[in-house]
């Protein structure tokens, strides 16, 4: 098997390299010691299109590979690891979920400036009694007419603190099959982050 890039995928990764050594070398020791989300590094990876790299066009993105995004991230890696982690949460994670089962208005309110650098998306996945063991999760949505109360707390959300909107695993019912996930928004009454995440008497539409 031959494990080469081929040569439009080498192009590819040359450009991204370049554009990695010209835009992200400089401040990227500092960028490693920051915990905050680079917003003007997103922005500039959005403007360069290195955000939603394989997600179809229709929805914003460029229409590439999962292996196009794996390549951008190891090449801007190789100058500014930070701003790769940026690539990573452009194109893998939350956002990847978000952009598969988000309903149509959803992605019109958030996805363009998601891929734009503009905004975050965190994970509310991890909890403190649960780990990421999601079968184990704890937190709960209850249908209220046309909303849910979600009731619970999550860990370890990457970005949390700076995210405009978080991807939350719940429960809807008992068993694996009532496993699914909503989309809370930062300012919605209830919510808290900060070390931790929880949410307590929340109304959200389902993710």
């Amino acid at each position: 098997m031959d494990f080469e890039l081929n040569e439009e995928q080498q192009a590819f990764a040359d450009s991204v390299r370049r554009f990695a050594e010209a835009n992200l070398k400089d401040g990227s020791l500092a960028r490693a010691h920051d915990p905050r989300f680079p917003r003007d590094v997103a922005q500039m990876l959005g403007k360069q299109g290195l955000m939603g790299i394989s997600f179809d066009p229709k929805d914003g993105g460029q229409g590439g590979t999962l292996l196009d995004s794996v390549i951008a991230i190891e090449q801007v890696a190789s100058v500014c690891p930070r701003s790769a982690d940026v690539v990573q949460a452009g194109n893998f994670g939350p956002i990847r979920t978000f952009v598969e089962y988000a309903t149509p208005e959803q992605k019109q309110r958030w996805l363009p400036d998601l891929l734009a650098g503009n905004i975050c998306i965190s994970l509310g996945m991890s909890e403190p009694e649960a780990g990421s063991a999601v079968t184990e999760l704890k937190t709960t949505a209850t249908e209220d007419g046309d909303d849910y109360v979600i009731n619970g707390s999550k860990v370890f959300g990457t970005h949390s603190p700076d995210a405009a909107i978080y991807l939350v695993y719940v429960r809807f019912a008992p068993g694996v099959s009532g496993i699914g996930s909503v989309i809370v928004e930062r300012d919605t009454p209830g919510c808290v982050s900060s070390e931790g995440w929880h949410v307590q008497q929340e109304t959200n539409l389902p993710g």
